[in-house]
């Protein structure tokens, strides 16, 4: 990792919270821990998971004026820190459970991340260099497992109005869930690498209910995408329907690989008082499987990513979600119930396959004054397909404390 730059962030963020101490300081800091058990279990494949022990500080700094000025505004800066560390509890089942680094066939016994990154500010633009935690169609963060995924570059964004937000950014390297340092994008276990992902991100509020979204992704030497989305917001007094319209299209960029994929989705969900119904549709074509990186990067603007992907080439997928808050009974505690179902894909023997997955979520916050901050999340998954040996059944558990000070 960056380790001389982000030492140099870090300290630079705090000689400018006492250098300008005569300023509010808004300056917060993120106190997490994370109990995490995580069991896979595969009808033909050796079982997979662990048990593992978090504690995250995040650090995130607010914008400080300089003597530097434009137009009578002041250029402002800050600076934001991570440090992340795991602990294995449980014992090495020498097995990839995608969530501890794993290498010559042995689980890590602890998992360390950090970074780093300077703000500098004027007006409604920001730039940050360094560690980036985004939100883009293929470049989001993982919080799924225990430890977060993050991105190392530059962006720049901005409200160049009060509809139209542009970021635009050159990403070199990634950390990914289960790794620790920041490394090249690849894919096909490090056989295919990218220089870096250069992008461009429109978000423009089209009406008071109606917003669109552009963005363009050059994965250096590996391929580049499009994706177009639409999402419509209607509000009348007794119930909230939200459509939403989804397209990428990829290509390859340089010789590395082919890439030629597609995708269409459409999602409608309806929220009636404590009760949430989604339904769901994505169909992929072209000559090739929709592009995958290494480190399991989460695309979650798709309509339908689930906990195995269901980017098989050709494949048509339906998903249904239920959500409701118990809050009316039980104060704190809420579910969600997907089931998603895939075919029209084939496998690697070419006969024609199908997919599905049920998942099943609790959470529960602790409403006891003395216990705030103190969450539970119970996941159960299960996962067939009609050829193929990687069936499983999962069990997630995990226990979690955030304080903010």
């Amino acid at each position: 990792m960056k380790k001389g730059l982000f030492y140099t962030l870090s300290t630079l963020g705090f000689m400018l919270s006492a250098e300008l101490h005569a300023q509010e300081s808004k300056d917060n800091w993120l106190l997490t821990f994370r109990n995490a058990y995580i069991d896979r279990n595969y009808e033909e494949l050796p079982d997979a998971g662990s048990w593992s022990q978090a504690a995250s500080l995040f650090y995130t700094s607010d914008l400080y004026d300089t003597p530097l000025q434009l137009a009578d505004q002041p250029i402002q800066i800050g600076v934001d820190a991570s440090a992340q560390y795991a602990v294995r509890l449980s014992g090495d089942k020498h097995v990839d459970d995608v969530s501890l680094p794993f290498k010559n066939g042995s689980q890590a016994s602890d998992q360390l991340k950090y970074g780093g990154t300077l703000k500098v500010a004027y007006d409604k633009t920001m730039l940050r260099v360094g560690e980036l935690w985004l939100d883009t169609p293929i470049t989001a963060v993982d919080k799924s497992r225990q430890l977060w995924t993050s991105y190392w570059g530059a962006n720049l964004s901005s409200h160049v109005t009060d509809k139209l937000k542009v970021e635009l950014g050159r990403v070199t390297k990634v950390s990914a869930r289960n790794g620790e340092d920041f490394e090249k994008f690849s894919m096909n276990r490090g056989a295919n690498q990218s220089s870096g992902l250069n992008y461009l991100d429109l978000r423009y509020q089209l009406t008071p209910s109606i917003k669109g979204e552009y963005y363009f992704g050059q994965m250096e030497d590996l391929y580049q995408t499009h994706y177009v989305g639409l999402e419509h917001l209607w509000k009348p007094e007794n119930f909230t329907l939200q459509s939403k319209l989804k397209y990428f299209t990829s290509k390859e960029d340089g010789s590395q690989i082919k890439v030629d994929s597609q995708n269409f989705g459409i999602i409608e969900t309806l929220s009636v008082q404590k009760h949430r119904f989604s339904l769901g549709y994505q169909q992929f074509f072209g000559d090739t499987a929709y592009p995958l990186m290494d480190g399991f990067l989460p695309e979650t603007y798709m309509v339908n990513w689930n906990v195995t992907p269901f980017v098989k080439k050709d494949e048509k997928s339906y998903h249904a979600i239920y959500q409701y808050d118990f809050n009316d009974y039980v104060a704190g505690l809420s579910t969600i119930l997907k089931y998603s179902y895939g075919h029209g894909f084939k496998d690697a023997k070419g006969r024609n396959n199908k997919e599905t997955e049920a998942i099943v979520i609790l959470n529960y916050a602790f409403q006891q004054p003395y216990l705030k901050g103190v969450s539970v999340q119970a996941v159960n998954i299960n996962y067939d397909n009609k050829h193929g040996n990687n069936d499983f059944t999962e069990n997630r558990i995990f226990v979690n404390y955030q304080k903010a000070f």
